[in-house]
């Protein structure tokens, strides 16, 4: 009776424990094996529900042209009024980007307008949107005019600055036909996806980036 006790009353063994460190590094290593396949699929998805429920026409020249396929940006650094702009800046929101060429004349100032006005016209959608503007130099466009603008991100760099950031947009339009002063847009995850052409009646680009808000749950 008293081994039988003994028995009962040994003690288990300890089980290992689990070091947090390697229990982070685990998850951080899943994470990133879902969003690698994963992250196509969204696009993918949210592509084709755009062209679906467009009838077809997302693409053409009525309304923004899809760069096909998206573009995952890389790396770049600019200098914007208080902090810099980078591929962290572009990340988990849309971005509305223009890049003017030469000096901030009537196409330069309605597009920054356009940027504007599409954003307020989002309403409680808006705080998913950003916009950006690249500027060749601190004085393209005047102070008055980006007084104009409040929340506008007007980022500069030296020209090798500029130019990493440049080519990656030119790249991304290899095969399509050269688009003076266009706006572009990027997703959340950093894709450069579409294409406006400057002269696009406003309420066009507001049709698609409310669609694109509305199919997608990012940003």
């Amino acid at each position: 009776m008293s081994d039988t006790s003994n028995t009962l009353q040994s003690p288990q063994p300890a089980l290992p424990q689990i070091d947090p460190a390697s229990r982070r590094r685990s998850r951080i290593k899943l994470v990133s094996i879902f969003a690698i396949f994963a992250v196509p699929l969204i696009l993918a998805s949210i592509y084709l529900q755009m062209v679906r429920t467009s009838g077809g026409t997302l693409g053409d020249t009525a309304r923004g042209e899809l760069i096909k396929p998206a573009v995952p940006l890389t790396e770049f650094t600019l200098q914007g009024a208080t902090e810099e702009f980078n591929l962290d800046s572009i990340r988990g929101v849309w971005t509305m980007l223009y890049v003017p060429q030469g000096e901030c004349l009537d196409a330069c100032e309605r597009n920054l307008y356009h940027m504007r006005q599409v954003r307020l016209a989002l309403n409680h959608r808006m705080d998913r949107v950003q916009r950006a503007v690249v500027m060749a130099s601190p004085t393209q466009i005047s102070p008055a005019l980006l007084s104009e603008h409040p929340g506008l991100i007007a980022a500069t760099g030296s020209a090798e600055e500029q130019s990493v950031l440049g080519a990656q947009i030119i790249e991304a339009q290899t095969g399509m036909a050269p688009l003076p002063d266009a706006i572009y847009l990027i997703d959340p995850f950093g894709n450069l996806m579409l294409r406006f052409p400057a002269d696009l009646e406003p309420n066009l680009m507001l049709k698609d980036i409310k669609h694109l808000l509305k199919v997608s749950r990012i940003g």
